[in-house]
């Protein structure tokens, strides 16, 4: 334990043993062990034997807190500036338990998400449907200048668009995916189900509802020198049904929520939070991806410099982060504020659930994640692109009408929807078209050119529409990719350094963005 770093903030350290008993260590209790009486010793080899006792006989509990009711919106008015100083100064003391996050849970790998008991019945990319075993696009890649097969780190590879992206990948010969999931066994039955062949992948576990759980795969992926040709953060949480049911919600999206009686459409107020008391889509969509991000950015330049190869990060976004958009129109709609909620701790316990400070919504939650990953993949373009040697993209693969995200959807909505998007929208896109797209962009080597850019595809080809237009057939047998719009605030470059250093905070590591500057003055000058 790092009990100097505690002492000079004078925090507590919690190390939970049980669910309901924390062990309380003071910070000169834990510089002292002997001097503890509920902690006669706090070795880490004596927490996790304990740790692995607690987590066997409550392996499914779930965090999940009630937002308190007093929560307010914090809008742009002067009261509400009022509200909001009020607020940060009353959770002084939860921002400053920042620091020390990764001490509140010794047991936070452990922890698990509610997806993890759901289904979609009509879901592709699933345990009992994985699709598509064949590949029906042709795309242009290359192994490493030593004839060596490139390797791609995805998150989420067990199901839905990741699973698809490492098929495309591994089949196409020069490529070695390490699938980063939750669930191994899982991971092996879905790749073997769609033929792809064990020596083409390597599955490591790792629980993106824990930072703890994403330094520790990081700490294995450097220590084992794993190539890092492409990684892509994929893994998502969606909870569209949890929200204010007094609110009247207008849209698709909807659907079956007005059957009275069947427990699967009953909405919930309340948050799921993370090990580290983050709200859950927020921290497995944004902050475990952005702490991963980072602590790879620097091994992935070295080993770029050493293989004579440009890696590739990609970061999914979706197009509901854009409210110009159609798909961002639709209530609630994306919207960061200022990082109130962020600036505030965002701990769930407090009651801070939104990255704005509002009322906990799940679907504002997550279109509020997607724009934290694209405004993340911008910055990092930004910041090190050129120094790195590395291309940042991401991407929105259209409309998977199918996927397991929906897990936690309306059953009407998930058997309704794919029909709605094929029959009479026209933009239905099957998961295994999409995932072809996603592998294009982590490998293809026309996606190499092009850093800092938002791909987006013309139409489906192969599904309900499109395939009768010229203008969405290419050679490859991809619909034609373009580089799409981004909403105003994923455009707006000063709250992409805010959320980058507030996100910094949040995760435990240093915005480097003072050191930046400087290296550029001193290039400036040397120029």
């Amino acid at each position: 334990l790092n009990t100097e770093a505690a002492q000079a903030t004078n925090n507590h350290l919690f190390i939970s043993l049980h669910p309901l008993r924390p062990v309380l260590v003071s910070p000169g209790e834990a510089s002292n062990p002997a001097k503890s009486m509920s902690a006669p010793s706090v070795s880490m080899s004596r927490v996790a034997a304990a740790t692995s006792s607690q987590a066997a006989s409550s392996s499914s509990r779930l965090q999940v807190r009630r937002t308190p009711r007093a929560a307010v919106r914090l809008a742009g008015s002067s009261a509400a500036t009022a509200s909001r100083r009020g607020l940060h100064a009353r959770l002084a003391a939860s921002a400053s338990r920042r620091s020390a996050a990764s001490f509140r849970c010794a047991a936070d790998k452990d922890v698990r998400s509610i997806t993890e008991t759901m289904e979609n019945p009509v879901a592709v990319g699933s345990a009992e449907n994985p699709g598509d075993a064949d590949v029906s696009v042709v795309l242009d890649t290359s192994r490493r200048p030593d004839g060596q097969k490139k390797t791609c780190i995805i998150t989420g590879a067990s199901s839905g668009l990741g699973l698809h992206t490492a098929k495309v990948l591994a089949k196409t010969g020069n490529y070695h995916v390490i699938c980063c999931v939750r669930n191994a066994e899982k991971m092996h039955s879905v790749a073997a189900k769609l033929g792809i062949d064990p020596d083409c992948y390597t599955v490591k576990e790792c629980n993106l509802m824990s930072l703890r759980s994403v330094r520790d795969f990081c700490d294995w992926i450097v220590e084992s020198g794993t190539p890092l040709d492409c990684v892509l953060c994929n893994a998502a949480i969606y909870y569209p049904k949890r929200k204010d049911p007094s609110k009247v919600r207008v849209g698709f999206h909807m659907a079956g929520a007005a059957a009275t009686g069947i427990e699967a459409n009953r909405m919930a107020e309340e948050a799921t939070e993370t090990a580290e008391g983050y709200e859950e889509q927020m921290g497995v969509n944004h902050l475990a991806h952005f702490l991963m991000a980072n602590l790879l950015l620097e091994p992935m330049k070295r080993y770029g410099e050493s293989a004579g190869v440009t890696p590739r990060m990609i970061i999914v976004g979706s197009i509901t982060h854009n409210p110009t958009e159609l798909a961002g129109k639709i209530p609630p709609q994306a919207n960061l504020g200022t990082f109130e909620g962020f600036r505030a701790g965002f701990q769930v316990k407090d009651g801070i659930t939104m990255a704005d400070g509002g009322k906990y919504d799940g679907p504002k939650a997550y279109k509020d994640s997607k724009a934290c990953n694209m405004l993340t993949i911008f910055e990092m373009h930004r910041r090190y692109h050129k120094s790195h040697n590395i291309v940042f993209n991401t991407m929105y693969p259209g409309c998977i009408a199918e996927t397991p995200l929906f897990r936690n959807h309306y059953p009407a909505f998930q058997r309704l929807f794919p029909a709605f998007m094929k029959y009479f929208t026209g933009g239905y896109v099957s998961v295994e078209e999409a995932g072809e797209r996603l592998a294009a962009v982590c490998a293809d080597n026309e996606y190499e050119e092009e850093s800092g850019a938002y791909w987006s595809w013309l139409g489906g080809i192969r599904g309900a529409a499109g395939s009768s237009s010229p203008k969405n057939r290419t050679e490859k047998g991809l619909g034609g990719k373009f580089v799409n719009r981004v909403s105003k605030e994923v455009a707006d470059e000063a709250l992409a350094k805010e959320m980058w250093k507030l996100s910094c905070d949040l995760v435990g590591i240093k915005d480097d963005a003072e050191d930046l500057a400087a290296s550029n003055r001193e290039t400036a000058m040397s120029a």
